[in-house]
């Protein structure tokens, strides 16, 4: 019994200990995204890639990085669209698969 206690007791500490530690984020959604919710992902990445910081924080890369990326495998991606659906661009396809 006693060691089922200790137990339920270092779980608990550990949950309080990492309670403690969470990172403190300045928003949780960039203000951009949340006044935009019904546009695409590749309209509020390129809005946000204004900035080279903001820019590789979401490519993961430099933005020429991912223009040379774009430009290699683009070609390879592109789907033509039909009647029925409109096709997603290579350039926002490689984007999805980097994020």
């Amino acid at each position: 019994m006693s060691n089922s206690d200790s137990d339920e007791e270092d779980i608990i500490d550990y949950y309080q200990y990492r309670k403690l530690w969470r990172i403190q984020r300045e928003h949780w959604v960039h203000p951009y995204i949340k006044e935009n919710a019904n546009l695409r992902l590749f309209v509020a990445a390129q809005e946000l890639s204004q900035t080279d910081r903001k820019c590789i924080a979401f490519y993961r890369m430099s933005k020429e990085t991912y223009q040379e990326l774009s430009r290699m495998v683009g070609p390879f991606l592109e789907k033509m669209n039909t009647n029925m659906k409109e096709c997603v661009p290579a350039a926002e396809r490689i984007l999805i698969t980097l994020r």
